[in-house]
């Protein structure tokens, strides 16, 4: 499974790009997204679905780790103060509630709608 820490902007959505199989059909695999622009450029040429009813299974995971994770919530006083720390308690609670270890992704992403003023974010 790919992930990414970041804005739902098109740097992310290349971040994520990058972690795709070369080729989705030898690896046999359809992606479903929902009408978010940055993921229609990415997907580009590759088995994909839009729409919002193939995206109820990773939508209700990104619900729970909000559930779990205060950090991850709008308007709230629980926030972490680096990136690094943000990362950590992600992977944490991916192998503390659903049993995957997921391995931190190189390179970076730059964002300024998580933070006041613009941040490399490690992913």
């Amino acid at each position: 499974m790919g992930w990414a820490l970041g804005d739902r902007g098109a740097a992310t959505a290349r971040v994520l790009q990058q972690q795709l199989p070369p080729s989705a059909s030898a690896a046999h695999i359809e992606y479903c997204t929902d009408h978010h622009r940055p993921y229609l450029a990415v997907l580009a040429g590759r088995r994909h679905t839009v729409g919002k009813a193939h995206t109820h299974h990773i939508e209700s995971l990104n619900n729970k780790l909000r559930c779990y994770l205060a950090r991850l919530r709008r308007k709230t006083h629980a926030y972490s103060k680096s990136a690094q720390a943000l990362r950590d308690a992600l992977l944490f609670i991916w192998r503390r509630k659903f049993g995957a270890v997921l391995q931190p992704q190189v390179g970076c992403i730059e964002s300024t709608r998580l933070w006041d003023e613009p941040v490399q974010i490690p992913i």
